[in-house]
């Protein structure tokens, strides 16, 4: 099938300034141009300004920090209205995590097909709220990350596919190769997250305090942990060293060099509907994944298989003691996590269901 008069205006909430950004839009350019899409990616936020506001380089932007974010947004308005002019000319609009009500509302006024794509907690309390459910009920389709947001959005919007995130096991694949095997000593633990997750970390910290009291050669190595270290458990005994922000190539240069990944979360309605790509970035750099059993991790995981799933803080102790007593283990598990994520989060397969969402939009359903 010809998708030569399909044009896809890509709208993104702040470029690659967010991981959702790559992960649910950038992803696929090169997919959308070899199945005949005409794709445009633009953003509502300047992604630079994005940057800066959420990671300060210096004390002065830090001050200034209250004054950026009110230019941010002033010139978020006016990205709005041209992307809002710039979608007349477009058959479908996809748009990742924008939530906006107002913004949205003007684009429905374009005769362009309107797909949301969301994740996460949105309709919670001091996020989208009420809004949200408007947006979901004006959209013609939504795709979301998991089945638990899926039901959500359903409830509202019965036009909803889950497309998984992709951990991106093709780059991880390219530098496998060039990467040092691992083979000292030290058995590294990580954690990948972003200053509003690191709470996450006190579901483990005190089985982490044990662990490092007990075997000297541990590293905590931290991904995205901020500025801030008022936000991260007071480590008494835990050695961790980390970086304040990290880009895709560094996040998978460092998660080569992990052991064990750590996916910690509070059994809270805003962790319930994560999904599960922090556990397949883990297991496509061959680190064992050792997840809190909530949200799509309870599903994914096999305890001791591909995995380890961890409920408590004896557990979470238990559960890494075993992998660091046991290399056999680690290599078997991690082994089978490999396999998972070859088997189903590749991006081809996940581009699959995105095309067939903006085909049936458009208009275009595909017989085979």
């Amino acid at each position: 099938m010809s998708h030569a008069k399909c044009k896809v205006l890509i709208v993104l909430e702040a470029g690659d300034a967010y991981p959702s950004g790559y992960l649910r839009g950038l992803i696929y350019r090169d997919h959308f141009g070899q199945a005949g899409f005409q794709v445009e990616y633009v953003s509502r936020l300047h992604p630079r300004l994005v940057r800066i506001v959420g990671f300060p380089s210096s004390w002065l932007i830090a001050r200034l920090r209250p004054v950026l974010q009110r230019l941010t947004f002033a010139l978020g308005r006016v990205s709005e209205r041209l992307i809002v002019r710039k979608a007349r000319a477009y058959d479908v609009v996809y748009m990742s995590k924008v939530t906006t009500l107002r913004f949205v509302k003007e684009l429905r006024r374009t005769k362009a097909r309107l797909v949301l794509d969301f994740g996460d907690a949105v309709w919670l309390p001091g996020r989208a709220g009420e809004q949200f459910n408007e947006i979901l009920q004006m959209v013609d389709a939504i795709t979301t990350d998991n089945e638990v947001t899926a039901d959500y959005a359903r409830k509202l919007n019965p036009n909803c596919m889950v497309i998984p995130d992709c951990p991106q096991i093709e780059l991880f694949d390219r530098r496998r190769s060039q990467c040092n095997p691992l083979t000292d000593s030290r058995i590294t633990l990580g954690w990948i997250g972003s200053p509003g997750t690191a709470y996450n970390l006190f579901v483990v910290w005190e089985a982490l305090e044990k662990l490092f009291g007990k075997y000297p050669n541990l590293h905590l190595r931290l991904l995205g942990m901020g500025t801030d270290r008022r936000l991260l458990p007071p480590f008494e005994r835990v050695k961790y060293s980390g970086r304040v922000s990290y880009s895709q190539a560094e996040m998978i240069d460092e998660v080569l060099a992990m052991n064990i990944g750590l996916f910690p979360l509070q059994d809270v309605e805003a962790s319930q509907v994560r999904g599960a790509l922090k556990a397949t970035v883990y297991m496509a750099g061959e680190a064992v994944a050792v997840c809190s059993p909530v949200g799509q991790c309870a599903d994914l995981i096999q305890d001791g298989v591909n995995g380890m799933l961890a409920r408590d803080s004896k557990e979470w102790f238990e559960k890494i003691e075993q992998l660091i007593l046991a290399p056999d283990l680690r290599q078997r598990i991690s082994e089978a996590g490999l396999r998972t994520v070859r088997e189903q989060f590749t991006v081809a397969k996940s581009f699959e269901r995105l095309r067939s969402v903006l085909d049936n939009v458009n208009g275009k359903v595909e017989t085979r």
